[in-house]
């Protein structure tokens, strides 16, 4: 029998070492998901503010730097949707302490603060002044930022072509605030529920926390299910690109 004192085999002693490690790294994320980091965005190697922004910005979902960005602008472009850029920053994955872990920063700041209308500042850095429309277009986590910096530019009384959200977990208050904004053209919301997507604009705070299970198991298939229809690369990952290019086309996106 063993004595009230004496460790536990070591299996067990670094299983706990490993769950406790993982409570710690949430932990600091969901403290570190609370904090008001600078919300500028660059998204060019500019670095002049573009008072008056024009071009089509793409934000991806958390971290920002998925192997399917890129793609994704080339079927823009294909689609004769012009001057389009990534969103590179505003991840907590360009913190020093966090590298690769701040894309769970990110994903707590998408199911909590960043889905209600925010009071910073969203100004852009470098975007293509001769541009034909100012639009903005974010897939999770990145529509939470697009929705921001539409709402921030508007304020500023500057037009808004085209507001793009891809499978986004928007408040409904927040989202109905954008689609009554005059000076915020056309809201486009891109619901993936039809590929067994758990988030969908206007959801509520508990549907968000409901939703984690399905988005966890989603995320660890990599099969491009679910909300990562478009993020995981698939076999057919270039045919989706080109549809939903096609498709903000149609929307009037130039």
């Amino acid at each position: 029998m063993r004595s009230q004192h004496q460790l536990p085999p070591f299996p067990i002693r670094r299983r706990r070492r490993a769950t406790t490690f993982a409570a710690l790294v949430l932990a600091v994320a969901a403290l570190w998901a609370t904090f008001d980091w600078p919300a500028v965005t660059i998204e060019s190697a500019q670095t002049t503010e573009a008072t008056h922004p024009m071009g089509t910005l793409y934000w991806g979902g958390a971290g920002l730097d998925g192997p399917y960005v890129q793609p994704q602008i080339d079927a823009f472009e294909r689609a004769e949707i012009s001057s389009v850029r990534a969103g590179k920053t505003l991840s907590a994955t360009n913190q020093p302490l966090l590298g690769p872990m701040g894309m769970f920063v990110d994903a707590l700041r998408a199911g909590s603060t960043y889905r209600y209308r925010s009071d910073q500042s969203w100004r852009i850095i470098g975007m293509d002044a001769q541009a034909r429309q100012f639009n903005l277009i974010g897939y999770s986590y990145g529509s939470l930022l697009a929705a921001q910096t539409a709402a921030y530019y508007a304020d500023q009384g500057q037009t808004v072509d085209h507001l793009v959200l891809i499978g986004s977990p928007i408040d409904r208050d927040f989202l109905f605030s954008l689609q009554n904004n005059p000076r915020i053209r056309k809201v486009v919301v891109i619901n993936l529920t039809q590929f067994g997507d758990p988030i969908f604009a206007g959801m509520t705070q508990v549907a968000v926390a409901k939703s984690m299970p399905t988005i966890r198991a989603q995320m660890a298939r990599q099969a491009g299910q679910g909300h990562f229809y478009y993020a995981q690369i698939v076999p057919d990952s270039q045919e989706r690109w080109a549809a939903l290019a096609t498709r903000l086309h149609r929307e009037g996106l130039r």
